[in-house]
This record gives C-alpha cells, structure tokens and sequence, in this order.
C-alpha cells in the first residue's frame, strides 16, 4: 500500500514515474538514519527514537520492499507524498542530495560495460554534452508534463513547474535535482565543478534553473566581483 498521510495534500500532479526514483528517496533516508554502530539500532525502536529514525520505521520499510518488488510506474501524486514526508526535516537538502546521487548511479549502472567504457575515451566536451542531455532526460522522467529545457552548451537545466519544488516547502527538493546532475557527470567523468541553483521557483523566480560552475567559471566571477568592489 502507499504511505498514508493523515495531513492535508499539497499541489497534485498528473502523470507516472518510475518505482525506481521513489526507491532512490527513501533509500537514501533509510540509509541516512541507519546508525554506525549496530548496538544503536537497539534504541531504535524506541518511541522516541523511532520519530527521528523515520528512515527505519515499518511503513518506510515496507515501501522500500514494495518498489523493489515491483518496480513499475507509480503515480506523480504518490511520489509527492513522499517528497512533502521527507522535506518536514530539518536534513531534507542532504537527505534529497544523496537520493539525486544514487539515482544516477543506478541510472548510469543500466548502460552496457562497452558503453561505459567507449563514454570515457571522449573527448571532454563531449562527455559534458552527453552527461547533460542525460541528466535532461531523467528530469523529465521526474516531471512528467513539467517543460524541461536542456543546454549542453551553456550546461543548465530549465524546469517550469518542477515537482520536487512544489512538493516541497521552500523548495528542498531542488536539491534532488542537483545531486541527479552531479552523479552523472560523475559518471561520464565529466564532473570538475558545482551544480549551482541559479534560479528557484520557490524564492519566486519564474523557473528552476541548474547550472554548472567550474572552476574557472568561479574564478573569473571572483575575479569581476572583485574589480567592481575596487570601482566602487
């Protein structure tokens, strides 16, 4: 069964997605609340502990068996649910950043070893490029209906009406977005930077824009911050 929410639902959402990015959530907050040492686990059935281990409650527990098992398209409503649960905490940023991560691990995970392997003797621009109409596509996966714009050029994605911005309050789900990114530049080995949210629905600009900064992208913006401070 789906999780239940006795609390009020957000915005809906029209469309499916796949079991496997519900998965990747709730995964990676059982793994985060999954405590190092084992003898802690002991506690954790405790009431009280139990609230702020939410990661290793039954009814989590019992998702993570469910999608797995099935692994089919759910509806977008279902997956906001989860994003609404997990964005009450106060570790929702790192929580969403890890989950983006290992969707793009198991993404990348899919592609044949011959792929892999022929990806990584491009040249880099050209992994850039792929890494980012890849990174388009599983944001559209994670939107279905939401525009999705993608330059591999300019290296940004455009979302209108993202679902982990508007399933989330102030937006901590933008960083589901930004760890997806991330993981698969990582993958394409394509990653020397940072993903920067430049733009946010939720800190009400008209879309969300990822973009990402390299070093020397960060460097000259220093460098012209800092001719204008002497200007001034």
């Amino acid at each position: 069964m789906p999780i239940d929410f006795s609390t009020p639902q957000g915005p809906q959402f029209s469309g499916e997605i796949p079991a496997a990015i519900p998965l990747a959530l709730l995964t990676a907050l059982r793994d985060l609340d999954t405590p190092e040492d084992p003898d802690d686990l002991v506690v954790a059935h405790e009431a009280l502990n139990l609230r702020r281990r939410l990661g290793l409650s039954r009814v989590v527990l019992e998702q993570i068996r469910r999608y797995e098992a099935e692994l089919d398209d759910v509806t977008a409503d279902e997956v906001a649910n989860l994003f609404t649960l997990v964005a009450r905490r106060p570790d929702a940023a790192v929580i969403f950043e890890a989950a983006g991560r290992r969707m793009a691990r198991e993404h990348m995970s899919t592609r044949g070893l011959a792929r892999r392997l022929a990806t990584r003797i491009l040249p880099l621009p050209l992994r850039r490029w792929r890494a980012w109409r890849r990174a388009g596509r599983c944001a559209r996966r994670l939107c279905p209906g939401a525009p999705v714009r993608v330059s591999p050029r300019s290296s940004e994605i455009e979302i209108e009406g993202a679902l982990p911005t508007h399933a989330t309050e102030g937006g901590s789900g933008c960083s589901l977005l930004a760890g997806l990114v991330i993981g698969i530049l990582e993958g394409y080995r394509a990653g020397d930077g940072r993903i920067v949210h430049a733009r946010c629905e939720a800190r009400g600009d008209d879309l969300c824009a990822w973009r990402g900064e390299t070093d020397e992208d960060a460097s000259s913006q220093a460098g012209a911050s800092g001719e204008s401070d002497a200007r001034d």
